[in-house]
């Protein structure tokens, strides 16, 4: 089965792994570089365009859909059940290299994610660029037209476990947002943040 889906794939570089129990709805639209691990029980729904780089690990049971674009650059690692959802052919998500993904993250892109280089997502970390509409409405918020925008995190961001950045949010370098923490405001650089909603608390400073 996994020799079947490395040769539908647009592109599969060289030791390419794909454990058994993998589900591409559409291996054709998906580019694989070099030494890439799809675990098992990976799952990729719909039409998402999706291109990963070299030496990337998704562990089992990642969960990928939409019809958007999913960009991955090399030496990212993707732990147990992360979630990723483009949303509709407009979403767009951008991941640097040597990110990490702790298990159990949900990305959001419909509105467009960006996310750095060398970042550090903890578990269980929400990172959405749509939400419902809180304005007051006439029908129901799961009927009402959602809200959303960007999220942007830059290079060298460690966001805590079981927190949240909120849409049109961007978290600037080398800051650290803690756990449990909703982000709703955009940041500065070498800031540490934390509380509902976050507020910075600190700077980060050199050792010494």
């Amino acid at each position: 089965m996994s020799e079947d889906l490395r040769a539908r794939l647009a592109h599969c570089g060289d030791g390419v792994v794909i454990d058994d129990d993998v589900r591409i709805e559409r291996p054709e639209l998906l580019r694989v570089g070099d030494n890439v691990r799809i675990g098992r029980g990976f799952h990729c729904q719909g039409d998402v365009r999706m291109t990963v780089g070299a030496n990337v690990t998704f562990h089992p049971w990642c969960f990928v859909q939409g019809a958007g674009e999913v960009g991955v650059e090399e030496g990212v690692e993707f732990f147990p059940s992360t979630y990723i959802s483009t949303g509709d052919a407009q979403g767009r998500i951008r991941i640097g290299r040597r990110t990490h993904f702790a298990a159990g993250c949900a990305l959001y892109g419909k509105h467009g994610l960006t996310i750095g280089a060398y970042c550090n997502i903890a578990a269980h970390v929400v990172l959405s660029t749509v939400q419902h509409d809180p304005r007051r409405h006439p029908e129901p918020m799961a009927l009402a037209p959602q809200d959303g925008g960007p999220i942007t995190l830059a290079d060298d961001v460690w966001i805590g476990a079981n927190a949240t950045v909120t849409p049109r949010t961007a978290v600037a370098r080398g800051c650290i947002v803690g756990a449990g923490a909703v982000l709703t405001r955009d940041t500065e650089p070498y800031g540490v943040y934390g509380g509902v909603p976050a507020r910075r608390l600190r700077e980060r400073v050199p050792p010494g």
